[in-house]
């Protein structure tokens, strides 16, 4: 059985440092999440708050922080790593966010 999602499991083959590890081992469910331009946070802002309701506080790795769901530290052309600790949660992210044309009703 793998333990997280095809984006994490090249992450960690190409850059399986002790960083990458630290930052994502909590969250291995990762997906590549359309959160919007850089110049207009309202997508995701709307992201962020439907993970804290639905999942809780964000994990913040590397200040010691656990929590069932992360983000990114970057966005590149309006894309960023989101992880979550199962797949399921990964699954209820996508269900919502998964297309970049549409928000969540």
């Amino acid at each position: 059985m793998t333990n997280g999602s095809d984006l994490y499991q090249r992450q960690i083959a190409e850059r399986g440092n002790d960083l990458m590890r630290q930052v994502w081992d909590g969250t291995p469910w990762m997906v590549d999440a359309y959160t919007g331009r850089i110049d207009n946070h309202e997508r995701y802002g709307r992201m962020m708050r439907w993970c804290r309701d639905h999942f809780g506080p964000e994990a913040w790795p590397i200040h010691g922080r656990s929590g069932a769901w992360h983000s990114g530290g970057a966005t590149v052309l309006g894309w960023t790593w989101m992880g979550f600790q199962t797949k399921e949660m990964m699954e209820q992210f996508l269900a919502a966010w998964g297309n970049p044309k549409e928000e969540p009703s």
